[in-house]
């Protein structure tokens, strides 16, 4: 009898799809099966706040795959199902109220994330949304039909995503922070100062440091009442960030790490032989501190699925660890960041010495300029480049992954100062501004 591997994934996100994607190209032969309790394909949950402001037509959109495509691909997908154990060696799932087993060789937990619903009193009122799935989307644009003002309770990326959409669609915005900068977890205070006041700019109230402690109204919200103040609202959009998916995992035995995500090695297995993870509800390693931890980004989902994937066919592919490299577009600024903060690497007790630097992306007399502030993160004992963070008018994105490829590069203060930039007056500068902060730097470790 000939062996036939067949591979399982739970989820059907971008680390689900990945995952199975890679299985068929690991293991021509295998049979793939996806189990997902959405009733859509994989889509972009990250565009859901564009199609809401109207920049992307329809939610529709955003799926980024097709039956069609998967069948010639071979792969199977079962949706709307909920997986509910796991049995030795066998799947258990329900759809429309049939209980279904299948076996697999291996299996790939890609369960995903799930919003953060902090315990306010009064959360669950009609009004009240968080930004998820594409049934949220769908929800919010209904709502923001009739309603005139909104309560953002979170500064994260999506929550700043959803109050520039709120902006365009006509509604007055208040956002609610709780701790005392946007962005708080990729910013350190100097930077979120420069986004905040771009914010403000564009009509939009900032409420720092400032607690949401009650949501008012009856049958539909009213108010809120935000450090002391009483904010009018008639919509709420709960951005207070995601946690993972764990609750499969759990169930079935497989060690939760400290992080609060699947614990997995470099392979993306898990615990259990032949269970692998991949995407928000996994850990990884930190390739600045070395320390599990979650980043819960559609990017590192992609490269973790395609490694658990075809691992789980017998491949033997590894993914290293992540640095958390993030951008957005927000109100006119794109920011970016990676590896840590200065916040961040003082709190794990790394010395360090900052270069920054604020800079136009052309040339100065070139129309259409734009500011752009850099500000990087040295490790006071070797020099070596640990983080960055970049605000500025354009072309960010690319000078993050720049950044990104030089710490893991090892690369220090002198050689980052020293690297080969091209310039053309309607492009980029002669002087690029993430060499000029690695310049300042090195003045300063020279000392």
């Amino acid at each position: 009898m000939v062996y036939v591997r067949r591979v399982v994934v739970v989820g059907l996100g971008p680390a689900g799809l990945w995952s199975a994607i890679s299985a068929r190209v690991a293991d021509p032969s295998a049979e793939v099966v996806v189990i997902s309790d959405e009733k859509y394909l994989t889509y972009s949950r990250c565009g859901l706040p564009f199609v809401i402001g109207g920049e992307i037509g329809g939610f529709d959109e955003l799926i980024i795959t097709s039956i069609d495509k998967l069948k010639s691909l071979r792969i199977q997908v079962s949706l709307e199902s909920k997986v509910v154990d796991v049995s030795g060696d066998e799947v258990i799932y329900e759809r429309e109220g049939e209980v279904h087993r299948i076996k697999f060789s291996s299996l790939v937990i890609a369960t995903g994330s799930k919003p953060f619903i902090p315990p306010i009193p009064g959360i669950d009122v009609s009004g009240v949304y968080s930004l998820k799935t594409i049934d949220d989307g769908l929800m919010i644009s209904e709502a923001v039909r009739r309603a005139r003002k909104a309560l953002v309770i979170g500064a994260g990326a999506i929550g700043l995503e959803v109050a520039e959409a709120l902006v365009r669609r006509g509604l007055e915005v208040v956002v609610a922070e709780i701790m005392p900068r946007v962005l708080p977890t990729i910013l350190d205070g100097d930077m979120a100062k420069i986004l905040g006041e771009a914010i403000r700019s564009s009509g939009v109230q900032l409420m720092l440091n400032s607690k949401v402690e009650e949501i008012l109204g009856d049958s539909k919200v009213k108010c809120a009442l935000v450090g002391g103040v009483e904010v009018p609202c008639d919509i709420v959009i709960v951005a207070t960030g995601v946690r993972p998916n764990i609750e499969l995992a759990r169930k079935i035995g497989v060690s939760i790490g400290v992080a609060g995500g699947i614990e997995t090695d470099e392979f993306m297995r898990t615990s259990i032989e032949g269970v692998y993870a991949a995407g928000d509800c996994a850990e990884t390693k930190h390739l600045v501190t070395g320390k599990p931890f979650t980043p819960l980004l559609g990017s590192v989902a992609y490269r973790q699925g395609k490694v658990a994937g075809a691992n789980a066919s017998g491949a033997s592919l590894r993914f290293h660890g992540s640095l958390g490299s993030t951008v957005l577009k927000v109100f006119g600024c794109e920011v970016g960041s990676t590896g840590l903060t200065l916040e961040q690497a003082k709190i794990e007790g790394i010395r360090v010495v900052v270069g920054k630097v604020k800079w136009l992306t052309k040339a100065e007399y070139y129309p259409g300029a734009r500011e752009i502030t850099v500000k990087l993160v040295f490790n006071a004992d070797d020099g070596k480049l640990i983080g960055g963070q970049i605000v500025g008018g354009e072309a960010v994105g690319q000078r993050v992954n720049l950044l990104a490829a030089a710490i893991s590069c090892g690369m220090d203060a002198e050689s980052l100062a020293s690297i080969d930039t091209c310039y053309s007056p309607p492009v980029a500068d002669a002087i690029e501004p993430i060499c000029r902060a690695a310049e300042i730097a090195l003045k300063k470790l020279r000392k």
